[in-house]
């Protein structure tokens, strides 16, 4: 049977497959155009190389999300996106091929993989061994896929083995098979595979997702005050089904984490899309004159500012993903909105460019881990141990961190597999995991890159928190400890209230050997910083920005593991306390403040310093200037510090063009208070900064 007829067929079933195409660059491309000569269509390239026409890189496939194609090519040879694959995937129609071009097969797996560089935090690519072994193992096994390889016999065991013993991130031992290409199909011709899948006994497909989303429309349109949430996997229609409620109710505003997502909203709003960011709204003074608002991808933002959404508005849709490649949110939902009244669920199930039946999606599915974890009760004796090659209990916890925490994805599950400094507790037993916490390693830099940390002069790739608490905090000795930063923790919902989450916590405490201290980024709502208060952490810092993806502040907290770690959670909590009476101008958290000197100190001086003769920000020195300013008074400083006088305002009085050169100025008035101060250390401090740069 030839493709032009197992490719009608497919058309016919409403489904779609993957064709892997393994093999030396240039035999890889030629395989590719053979297939597009063959097969009319889109053919949508996704690449990096100039060798591919009219190809598109990986990163900007964010501008084709909302179109559809018939064919794609995804080239792999030099690394592999995950989240650009599988949103390639979701554009494609029934009827579509989707060709992956790859290494090798027996050298893929010991190749650096380019994409390592966007989230391994290394400066070299690296070789991804674990993630690309998965893959190939489920290209193996499942019969809809087609595996071409230029060479069939040649295997590369040894290479393989020492590259799997140099990354040590733990990984379940299913994915960690060697390769053994039993499935090579032996084809008559490059397009006429030896053997015919089941594919042409599936019935003829007919889309019944129109019919769906009208349903649910008709429902909405009729529902009096309350919440409605609609949940969905990819290529469901739930933005177009959003988009039409805004166009036939046309009092809608649409809010979301980012605009940029809610283009297929906006395209069937039409003329009555109407956005405002979460903060923006929650900003505004008056209730704005809506009757709904839709909130897309609501599981990104945090429950407090979605409980504020209910209150404020007569009508609330809620929108999310349940599997997808930017994160999953199924789980948050459900919780959040067992809290509320008057709620509605609506689910879409029935794919718009697709059938049920799809292999693509199928095989997806199982690659990038998108199913939800699954909730269940204890089953033997609750564990606390860490995941490791030779068990086969990482799977599942990577789905329980994607199903607790939206913004788990793809990205995650390479950095979990294949980055160096990745450590992973696990609780339940192997068969039934109930909780997970992952940890990154941080610190260790030496000390001429952290004093230039904290001069705000270099900011390398990765140490989240080690590097902020130099950069802002002003520690620079933060960055030299080594620590270990919980990235993500979560508890089955059923198993909450029990400790395990503390006993996660406290069994990582216990075995980071040569560790400084624990660390913890996250964003700041009282019920969390209860959580890791009880866990042993102080806090000492927050940000003073809201994101406006969630409206929360971002906070960092620490739990010393020795007298290094002890001295540094110590200095940053009093520095902290002692700025808490000042934060309060710019953070809106409710600080506890204490009776602390508000004199000029030596505690201020560096950080004066920094902001004055480097490039440490004005945000981190805000509380040192509020007391120079005191002791030394500038105009600009004073207006803005003293009077409270908006930037905007002091910038257009004193004839300066943006906030860039309003920061200059203030560096500049900083700079000239210090020398009032004390002139001499004034020029040492001068000089030492000057010596970083």
């Amino acid at each position: 049977m030839s493709l032009v007829d197992i490719t009608a067929a497919m058309q016919r079933a409403g489904i779609r497959r993957l064709c892997v195409i393994a093999g030396e660059a240039d035999w890889a491309l030629q395989q590719a155009m053979e297939w597009r000569a063959a097969l009319t269509g889109d053919w949508l390239t996704l690449s990096d190389s100039d060798d591919l026409p009219q190809r598109v890189a990986p990163a900007a496939l964010r501008t084709l999300l909302g179109r559809e194609f018939q064919h794609a090519i995804f080239d792999a040879r030099s690394g592999f996106h995950a989240e650009a694959f599988a949103a390639l995937a979701g554009t494609l129609r029934a009827g579509s091929w989707l060709l992956l071009l790859t290494p090798p097969w027996q050298d893929w797996a010991t190749q650096p993989d380019c994409d390592s560089l966007r989230w391994a935090d290394v400066g070299e690519p690296i070789a991804t061994p674990h993630f690309i072994h998965h893959l190939q193992q489920l290209i193996e096994q499942d019969p809809q896929v087609i595996l071409l390889h230029q060479h069939q016999h040649q295997h590369q065991h040894e290479r393989t083995s020492e590259l799997l013993q140099q990354h040590q991130p733990a990984r379940a031992s299913g994915l960690l098979h060697q390769h053994q290409p039993e499935r090579a199909p032996e084809l008559q011709h490059p397009h006429q595979p030896a053997r015919t899948p089941a594919l042409l006994d599936l019935p003829e497909w007919h889309c019944q997702a129109p019919q769906q989303q009208a349903r649910i429309l008709q429902q909405l349109l009729k529902m009096p005050c309350g919440v409605a949430v609609i949940t969905a996997a990819r290529g469901r229609g739930k933005s177009a089904l959003a988009g039409m409620l805004a166009k036939h109710n046309q009092h809608c505003l649409v809010t979301a984490p980012a605009k940029v997502s809610t283009e297929v909203l906006a395209a069937f709003a039409g003329e009555h899309f109407h956005f405002m960011a979460p903060d923006a709204i929650l900003a505004m003074d008056a209730e704005p004159s809506v009757q709904w608002l839709i909130v897309d991808e609501a599981a990104a933002i945090p429950a407090p500012l979605l409980q504020q959404f209910v209150q404020r508005f007569p009508r609330v849709l809620m929108i999310t993903t349940v599997q997808g490649y930017e994160g999953t949110g199924r789980g948050f939902m459900l919780r959040f909105c067992a809290t509320l009244p008057q709620v509605q669920y609506f689910q879409l199930d029935e794919p718009l460019r697709w059938s049920v039946h799809d292999p693509l999606e199928q095989w997806l599915s199982h690659a990038l881990l998108f199913e939800d974890a699954i909730e269940s009760g204890p089953n033997g004796e609750l564990t606390i141990f860490p995941a490791t090659p030779e068990q086969g209990a990482l799977e599942a916890g990577y789905r329980l961190l994607a199903s607790a925490h939206y913004r788990t994805s793809p990205i995650d599950l390479r950095r979990m597999l294949d980055a160096p400094g990745m450590r992973f507790w696990l609780a339940g037993t192997p068969e039934n995991i109930v909780g997970a916490l992952w940890l990154v390693e941080e610190g260790g830099l030496d000390k001429s890159l952290a004093d230039a940390v904290w001069a705000g002069l270099r900011r390398p790739r990765g140490n989240l928190v080690a590097q902020s608490l130099a950069a802002h905090a002003g520690f620079a000795e933060a960055a030299t400890l080594r620590s270990q930063r919980i990235s993500r923790i979560a508890v089955l919902a059923a198993q909450r209230q029990r400790g395990i989450g503390s006993a996660l916590v406290a069994m990582a405490q216990q075995q980071a050997e040569g560790c400084d201290f624990l660390s913890v980024s996250f964003g700041y709502t009282e019920s969390l910083w209860q959580f890791w208060q009880r866990c042993g952490f102080t806090l000492v810092r927050i940000g003073s920005q809201r994101e406006a993806s969630s409206g929360c502040y971002a906070a960092m907290a620490i739990r010393p593991l020795t007298p290094a770690g002890e001295q540094l959670q110590q200095q940053a909590a009093q520095r902290f306390a002692r700025d808490a009476v000042w934060l309060r101008d710019i953070i809106d958290v409710p600080f506890k403040t204490t009776d602390h000197s508000q004199t000029l100190s030596e505690d201020d001086w560096p950080l004066l310093a920094g902001f004055a003769w480097a490039q440490r920000p004005y945000e981190a020195s805000y509380a040192a200037l509020q007391r120079l300013v005191r002791a030394s008074p500038q105009p600009i400083l004073e207006a803005i510090l003293v009077q409270k006088q908006a930037l905007s305002a002091v910038a257009q009085q004193a004839g300066l063009n943006g906030r860039k050169a309003l920061v200059q100025r203030l560096r500049q008035e900083t700079a000239e208070a210090l020398i009032q101060c004390d002139a001499s250390r004034a020029e040492q401090w001068q000089q030492q900064l000057a010596s970083l740069q």
